[in-house]
């Protein structure tokens, strides 16, 4: 594990640490002493001082002082189009409602004199570290060690720490996810605990958490842990049927959620890629039939899988282009399982695009990966039918066609007879049949027949 000196920061954050310093007391907190400590470059770099509000918009008058965060204490500037957050010591107060503690919208907060007290309020020890050049790194609860350790620790008593922000189970999967950490026994007894206090969190604080931790390179895991403390069914009820669930068909060597997890593990950290490798065999469990033989089939599952992608994410409130995206690559994962042909990829181009047939094909991949490696293998061809198909410049839509519709209707086609026939003119082009210009097509309608 490294360490921290002034020499880990930039010449503008030490001018804020001087100023701060030269009036009162300040540090850099948090994630960034964390990132630092593990030889990360931190994204962001935010200060804590005994320093008010009013003290610090005088102290960084030239720097672009933001009003936006008076009330929580917190000056925000901008230096070299960089922003950065100077936040005077903060202690939280709660009140304790039905043996709980509320929610933070309800909390509130007091402003204290001691980066002590500040630390004292945050969430695991591997965030509750300050650091300043005079007093060097302050570390009350072994974050340290717990870096060391690849832990994730509460500050002080788990379950009172979750009482106080629920959210923070999910932060805790976060950097397990992320960081490549494990839970402390702690740590996931009192998750187990706690785990119901998360119906209280916004849907939205909530979507936000799990779509981060579902970009970590130990998201595997993670989702196996969220699985054995009975969280991650109540993000996504409908998952509880994937649980254990035999596949019985000799494709596949794993449970469906062992396999679902495997899958979102190989594909790239893509949000859209993510989700739809945990969503895509979603249907199974509901279309599940067995032959003479005892194997299971799941024919339309796909489809199934589809519908109840569009509803989980709608759930989760997902803006409303990633579930098409995500819910359009669930639909069409068993595509490339199938023989494919050059025309077939040509066709798959031209209604996906080039970005989401990619996808398609990295999630396709890590299926087969995740599969029985005796029967089914990686298709790496595919990329290279892919680049064939671009480079043919197969990613074209009815609207790329060389005529369009008053072209069409010069020629005497009227109403419907127009699109059906820029569909069927486009599907030539996709087999190879016809170039896609002016004179080839004017061609091939000369002794065009109406079917």
């Amino acid at each position: 594990m490294n360490e921290i000196s002034i020499n880990d920061f930039d010449d503008n954050e030490k001018k804020i640490l001087e100023k701060l310093n030269g009036e009162g007391k300040g540090y850099v907190v948090g994630g960034a002493v964390r990132d630092i400590l593990l030889g990360l470059k931190p994204k962001d770099i935010d200060f804590a001082t005994n320093l008010n509000y009013d003290e610090l918009k005088k102290i960084f008058t030239d720097y672009s002082p933001k009003e936006t965060g008076k009330s929580f204490g917190v000056l925000r500037i901008k230096i070299d189009d960089r922003d950065y957050e100077i936040a005077k010591f903060r202690q939280d107060l709660y009140e304790e409602k039905n043996e709980k503690k509320i929610v933070p919208e309800d909390k509130k907060v007091i402003f204290v004199g001691d980066i002590r007290n500040d630390l004292v309020r945050r969430d695991f020890t591997i965030n509750a570290m300050a650091y300043n050049e005079e007093d060097g790194l302050i570390d009350l609860f072994n974050g340290q060690k717990d870096l060391k350790d690849k832990t994730i620790n509460f500050v002080g008593m788990p379950e009172e720490r979750i009482k106080e922000d629920p959210v923070r189970m999910l932060r805790a999967f976060r950097f397990m996810s992320k960081l490549n950490f494990n839970l402390s026994s702690n740590t996931i007894v009192a998750i187990k605990n706690k785990k119901s206090l998360l119906k209280e969190i916004s849907q939205e604080r909530i979507t936000l958490e799990f779509s981060k931790l579902l970009l970590g390179e130990n998201v595997k895991n993670t989702l196996m842990l969220m699985k054995d403390t009975g969280v991650l069914e109540l993000i996504i009820p409908e998952i509880k049927a994937t649980y254990d669930f035999n596949q019985y068909n000799p494709h596949h060597t794993l449970d469906l959620f062992s396999h679902i997890v495997s899958v979102v593990e190989k594909v790239p950290a893509d949000t859209e890629l993510r989700y739809a490798a945990l969503l895509h065999d979603i249907g199974k469990p509901a279309v599940q039939t067995f032959d003479d033989k005892g194997i299971a089939h799941y024919r339309g599952h796909d489809i199934v899988g589809e519908k109840m992608a569009k509803n989980i994410l709608t759930k989760m409130k997902i803006d409303s282009k990633t579930i098409e995206n995500i819910s359009n690559l669930v639909r069409k994962h068993m595509a490339l399982h199938r023989d494919l042909s050059d025309k077939k990829m040509n066709k798959l181009l031209s209604e996906m695009g080039y970005e989401q047939l990619l996808k398609l094909i990295q999630h396709s991949n890590a299926d087969n990966e995740s599969k029985n490696s005796e029967l089914v293998k990686s298709n790496e061809i595919l990329y290279e039918m892919l680049n064939k198909a671009q480079e043919k410049n197969m990613q074209l839509t009815v609207n790329d066609l060389a005529i369009d519709g008053n072209d069409l209707m010069s020629l005497g086609f009227r109403g419907k007879e127009i699109g059906k026939i820029k569909k069927e003119l486009l599907e030539k082009y996709l087999n190879e049949e016809i170039k896609n210009d002016r004179e080839s097509i004017l061609k091939y309608l000369k002794n065009y027949k109406i079917k």
